[in-house]
């Protein structure tokens, strides 16, 4: 490998988890700290992708392991096309050879010195114009046994991880002078098409407009110069990006590789003009499968057929075998929560569970729709038929409520039906289960007192302690046994919520019980219910990534949002803006007793309505699904603002003291766990609306907000970080588990 290393480019937008995991493992590659990494990002499409494209910003600017870290930053988008031929022009100015990456590559830790290696080898090679680090999973690219090399010449060039150097990249036409001269020559499309028979077509496509891509030009420089494109014969890259995130990348088994192997290095390199052709007619056929014959269309149906016929078979007889003989799963601990990251709740419970799995790897997640296909999250996957039909079903578990017309429109659970194509608590033989929020048909209550192991309960709500309510209001009856719930509009002592009470008491004289509340408040009203009077009840707050969550550049947040940097950035957000217990309607009041210009951020589903009012502007990001996105636009605010009319610990009031922004909110419930007056943020007396609007002024002209910041960032890492949380647990866990034992 040379001294001097070429330096890398790394081409982004606006997918922040993605530039992590590419950035996390480019930095853990041998030679990535006698690297330099230009990081490219372009500029947002429209203002929907500003809090993406800030918080891909922000998380390049907190890079390290590379010898230097340069961010690129297109003030307006110039598509992937444009930004790629761009930059990579900029950086052979000033060197004589470039490595190539865009933001869904992940590479082994080989892959740089690998890369470095290539460009040194072919640098005087005549037949060498690129060398990439990717190549195709076994099962349709092979490489024969007797092969010799470790690298291999194709006629198609790769867009996953290349590298090539300054007199090659002059030699791209990319005006393309000469696209009417190739479509009068049939020879040259034949010999451009040897790398797939799509080749000249995309170049058409290119030509007329209709496509925008830097590549297929590449490609055809390599075919105009009678050079070739050198690829490994085992992958150093693995593309995290088909998974319809971006723009032109779909899920193709063909190009996925579950893992790579970061022990490989490939040492032996063939000569450029050395095509082998069992290797070459391999490649082409990854791109032109050849067209099967009819013996292979009634084989491949009848193959079809049988598979169907054991697929379906295997099926019914594991279902017959499971009820005749039930089998269970042996696991550390079973955390169960109805959803997997959807919801407030569900966001805690997820994050409460990655910090157990990291102290127990055999522990599980229970949970009626999951997000994805990770083997430890137990349920059923959203997008599935059956996912999309246990959801209907879930309303099944409502039917007793249609005997109160006059309920109010309020979360309420009966919990007296179990969903029919859940996984019944029953599959599992767990050393302690985790109870999270149970709702939406997961599991009838009976269920609770069969489990003969420990049980920690943590309370995202009141529900577990109530005849069905997840808030109380202003109703005391859980102290009892409820009855004349005034949320089901009823008068009669023995209705749904005094039976669902009932059967609540009968299960829990059942369970080895410890309920975990995330703050003080829920925790004295849990004291105070009939329920859990006398059980052992713990507080621990709700924990959260603070290397995740953590304070941006400010200015930088705000302007890749187009907001005014003169101006106070206020932030408001739940999951549902129009909830009333959000308390939506009491912040629209406070806002319109501000004198002082200011922008109104809002996130949730929903529409937050705000009378005209001439001093703020309300901009609407909609719904933030990741975490990185979320971090960018709680640095761009001044000020986060919960106006609750009931809470437990909100996971956004979390978020926003991690990311160093300060909250208002009401002195109720649980947040007061979290804001210390004048310190972290302003609690306002309940429900007093000159009082929140005091806060919000006092926080927006604070003459110095940088100590607010950092008082509100230190009580988030002190109090709520995930490490803080997991050791709590675990001594829970430990301890529980010892007595269990004992």
């Amino acid at each position: 490998m040379t001294s001097a290393l070429a330096p890398v480019a790394l081409f982004t937008y606006k997918r922040p988890d993605h530039t992590k995991a590419t950035l996390e493992a480019l930095a853990r590659n041998t030679a990535a700290a006698q690297t330099n990494l230009f990081v490219f990002s372009d500029g947002p499409k429209d203002a929907n992708d500003s809090a993406a494209v800030a918080a891909v910003r922000g998380l390049v600017r907190s890079v390290t392991g590379f010898a230097a870290v340069t961010l690129i930053e297109r003030p307006s988008n110039m598509g992937l096309a444009r930004s790629v031929i761009t930059g990579v022009s900029e950086l052979l100015e000033k060197n004589d050879r470039v490595i190539v990456l865009e933001d869904d590559l992940v590479t082994s830790q080989n892959f740089l010195a690998y890369m470095n290696d290539a460009l040194d080898h072919y640098r005087d090679d005549p037949a060498a114009f690129s060398v990439t680090g990717h190549t195709f999973p076994e099962p349709y690219l092979h490489t024969p046994k007797d092969y010799p090399f470790d690298t291999y010449a194709s006629f198609r060039c790769s867009s996953w991880s290349w590298g090539t150097w300054r007199d090659r990249w002059q030699k791209i036409d990319w005006e393309m002078d000469y696209f009417m001269a190739f479509c009068q020559d049939a020879a040259a499309q034949n010999a451009f098409n040897r790398g797939g028979h799509d080749m000249s077509a995309m170049l058409r496509l290119q030509h007329e407009g209709k496509i925008d891509s830097w590549a297929i030009r590449f490609c055809y420089a390599h075919h105009a110069n009678d050079m070739r494109c050198m690829y490994p014969t085992r992958t150093l890259v693995r593309n995290i990006g088909l998974d319809n995130s971006g723009t032109h990348s779909k899920p193709e088994p063909r190009f996925h590789h579950a893992r790579l192997d970061e022990t490989w290095r490939p040492m032996r390199f063939c000569p450029a003009e050395h095509m082998d052709q069992r290797i070459t007619q391999s490649f082409r056929s990854v791109f032109d499968p050849p067209e099967p014959t009819r013996v292979q269309l009634f084989n491949r149906k009848i193959r079809s057929l049988i598979r169907l016929v054991r697929h379906y078979g295997y099926a019914l007889l594991q279902r017959i075998k499971r009820a005749l003989f039930p089998l269970a799963e042996n696991v550390d601990i079973l955390v169960v929560n109805s959803f997997q990251r959807n919801g407030g709740a569900a966001r805690a419970a997820w994050r409460i569970y990655l910090g157990i799995r990291s102290v127990y790897p055999q522990a599980k997640y229970l949970t009626l729709i999951k997000d994805d296909l990770r083997a430890d999250v137990v349920g059923r996957y959203q997008w599935s038929f059956k996912g999309l039909l246990a959801m209907r079903l879930a309303s099944l578990d409502r039917l007793p409520m249609a005997r109160y017309p006059h309920r109010q429109p309020v979360t309420f659970t009966p919990a007296a039906w179990a969903n029919a194509l859940r996984v019944p608590l029953s599959r599992f033989k767990p050393r302690l289960v985790h109870l999270h929020w149970l709702a939406s048909s997961l599991l009838r209550i009976e269920e609770l007192g069969r489990l003969r192991v420990p049980i920690v309960w943590t309370l995202h709500d009141t529900w577990a302690f109530t005849g069905g309510c997840h808030y109380t209001g202003n109703c005391d009856g859980f102290r009892a046994q409820c009855g004349s719930c005034p949320q089901l509009g009823s008068i009669q002592d023995t209705d749904l919520s005094h039976a669902i009470w009932h059967r609540k008491r009968n299960a829990y004289a059942q369970m080895d019980l410890t309920v975990v509340a995330p703050s003080h408040w829920l925790a004295d009203v849990a004291r105070q219910s009939g329920l859990f009077a006398g059980r052992r009840i713990e507080v621990i707050p709700n924990g959260l990534d603070t290397d995740v969550f953590q304070p941006l550049d400010k200015g930088a947040a705000k302007s890749f949002l187009g907001i005014d940097l003169t101006h106070p950035v206020l932030l408001f957000g739940a999951q549902w803006l129009t909830d009333r217990r959000k308390g939506g309607d009491l912040l629209a009041a406070a806002l319109a007793q501000l004198d002082f210009p200011c922008t109104l951020l809002t996130f949730g589903e929903g529409v937050f309505t705000l009378d005209t009012h001439p001093n703020i502007t309300v901009r609407a990001l909609g719904t933030l699904h990741d975490d990185i996105s979320l971090a960018a636009m709680y640095s761009a605010a001044d000020l986060f603002i919960c106006p609750s009319r009931e809470d437990n610990l909100p996971n956004t009031v979390a978020e926003a003291l991690a990311c160093g922004t300060p909250c208002a909110a009401f002195d109720i419930n649980g947040l007061p766990d979290m804001i210390e007056h004048k310190k972290t943020g302003w609690l306002a007396k309940p429900f007093d609306i000159g009082d929140l609007a005091k806060g919000i002024r006092w926080l927006a002209q604070h003459p110095n907000p940088k100590q607010l910041q950092q008082a509100a960032r230190d009580k988030a890492t002190a109090e709520f970080s995930m490490s803080v949380m997991t050791q709590r647990y675990d001594r829970l866990y430990s301890e529980l588990l010892k007595a269990q034992r004992n």
